[in-house]
């Protein structure tokens, strides 16, 4: 007889026999024995996690000589037909290959045929959502009012692009991935049921990248033994999937950590000359960055053995949590522009050229409120009885607070005479308690030109309507804090500045350069992330 493989070999052949699913299979069971079948299931989810196969064991449960039964007996004609996919009343409808109306139409058809032999004709279509909108059309009459002892069962991996009115008829059945321990109990049981001798960390290896399918878990462990024979090691394992260990990974790490550009480098072309695909190193090392972060944070990821938390811990220990989510950003970036790019290891090489120059980030937070404690130096424009800028920058508050309640009295200061020298003198006062009121209006205020006229009397000019308005709704808190700081009762008159105000003073808007000079981490900040500078 010629060899089956593991995935067909194995393949669940009832109920209990299916892994990880058990959400579902409890409920097919009760619809069985309290004679409550659906006329159509969509049963959706991911590839090889049993959709097809529950499909089949959901028809052996009602067609079997026995039946209706949970338990069907894998053993009489219509069992062992099904099982086999040679039975004339449960028929396997491929839907990328039967994708238009005229298949659909042929299926109507047939039936008007009676079952031949079994208790319900069934039609089990994989990948449904590949019919065209207009065999999904053609089949919405049928599923409404579907002949007697006909069941529909739809299996998908993309059930969105199946039509909701399709979905509405059906009982739908999620599948869930199947977890890492789930598949490496499985695939053990069946080593030993092969008489074959493998260890712990090649089964969880074959389980991460089976990546939640027990198929695709059978599949590799095929080609696994092929290459291996009777006794598995960890070694080939990695051989014959390109995988590269762990502990190379966090030798990477600490190179990055200790920025040894020429180690790293070195390092990285040991790597590709054994063969690494630059794409599947990039996806392991997120992989592995990933769980670092997860340890990091206190977590226990399901892919790796407690015996590999130490490995893990130790890179989680040189890195912050905002370095590492960094690099991830980094490399997924990096990942983007590979697929445009005619030189990819240089693209790759530089990325990690630029992970090595990442230094400790201080907290953004920190250096904010560092910023906000040394006052940007204000600029006061020289004495004049025509409009001038207000000629002051104060502290951007980029922290958003809880807006404060202004103090009933301004701080103690000598009384001073409502003069334009004197104004500008206190604008940036003026304008920080204007903020606590009204952050609209401040921001207005900020951008306005001032002139200071007889009969303490201020005339602001505005650069637009929309600022003018969010003045004129605070006007009267405004002249209140002017007031307490003039000891008079000033009246304030708005309106919009000409188109070219010749009065007015040009103050150099701050650049990138400059920023970069006020505080150390700040600039280091930009420099690594690449910063730019929208507005100021």
């Amino acid at each position: 007889m010629s060899y089956i493989v593991l995935a067909r070999k194995y393949r669940p052949q009832t109920f209990a026999e299916v892994y990880a699913q058990e959400h579902i299979t409890e409920v097919l069971q009760n619809a069985i024995l309290s004679n409550r079948i659906a006329h159509a299931y969509l049963f959706t989810g991911p590839r090889g996690v049993g959709k097809t196969s529950m499909a089949r064991i959901l028809a052996k449960s009602l067609n079997c000589v026995e039946g209706p039964t949970i338990t069907p007996c894998n053993k009489c004609h219509n069992c062992v037909e099904i099982a086999a996919g040679i039975s004339a009343d449960v028929i396997e409808i491929d839907g990328a290959s039967n994708t238009g109306v005229d298949d659909i139409r042929e299926l109507q058809r047939e039936l008007l045929y009676a079952p031949s032999q079994s208790s319900y004709k069934i039609y089990i279509i994989d990948e449904v959502h590949m019919l065209s909108k207009n065999a999904f059309n053609a089949l919405l009459k049928t599923l409404e009012e579907p002949p007697d002892n006909v069941i529909f069962i739809f299996a998908t991996t993309e059930p969105y692009k199946v039509l909701p009115t399709i979905i509405s008829r059906c009982q739908r059945y999620d599948f869930k991935r199947i977890p890492i321990d789930a598949i490496v109990k499985r695939v053990d049981e069946i080593m030993q049921e092969e008489n074959i001798e493998i260890d712990t960390e090649s089964l969880h290896l074959i389980a991460r990248k089976a990546d939640g399918s027990l198929r695709d878990a059978l599949s590799l462990a095929d080609q696994v033994l092929s290459y291996c024979g009777n006794k598995v090691s960890i070694d080939k394992v990695r051989d014959i999937f390109g995988l590269i260990p762990t502990q190379i990974y966090c030798n990477i790490m600490k190179l990055i950590h200790s920025k040894n550009n020429a180690g790293l480098l070195e390092e990285l072309q040991h790597i590709f000359e054994g063969g690494a695909d630059l794409q599947e190193f990039i996806n392991s090392l997120l992989e592995f960055l990933r769980i670092v972060l997860l340890r990091k944070i206190g977590m226990s990821p399901e892919e790796i053995t407690s015996e590999e938390y130490p490995a893990y811990d130790e890179i989680a220990s040189l890195f912050s949590q905002e370095n590492l989510l960094y690099m991830m950003s980094m490399l997924m970036q990096t990942k983007t522009e590979l697929k445009s790019s005619g030189n990819p290891y240089l693209i790759f090489e530089l990325a990690m050229i630029k992970l090595c120059k990442l230094d400790e980030m201080e907290d953004l937070g920190e250096v904010i409120a560092r910023l906000k404690s040394q006052p940007i130096s204000r600029i006061v424009p020289q004495t004049s009885e025509k409009p001038v800028s207000k000629g002051v920058t104060t502290t951007v508050n980029i922290e958003r607070k809880p807006d404060a309640v202004p103090s009933a009295k301004p701080e103690l200061i000598e009384k001073k005479e409502l003069t334009q020298e004197n104004l500008t003198e206190l604008w940036d006062k003026i304008l920080a308690r204007v903020f606590q009121i009204g952050k609209i209006a401040g921001v207005a205020l900020k951008e306005s030109n001032f002139k200071v006229s007889s009969g303490f009397k201020i005339i602001i000019q505005l650069p637009r309507k929309s600022s003018l308005d969010a003045v004129q709704g605070k006007k009267e808190d405004i002249e209140q804090i002017i007031g307490e700081y003039f000891q008079i009762q000033p009246r304030l008159e708005l309106e919009l500045m000409s188109g070219n105000t010749p009065d007015s003073i040009n103050i150099p808007h701050k650049t990138l350069e400059d920023l970069k000079k006020m505080d150390e981490n700040l600039a280091r900040y930009i420099e690594i992330t690449d910063s730019k500078l929208i507005s100021y």
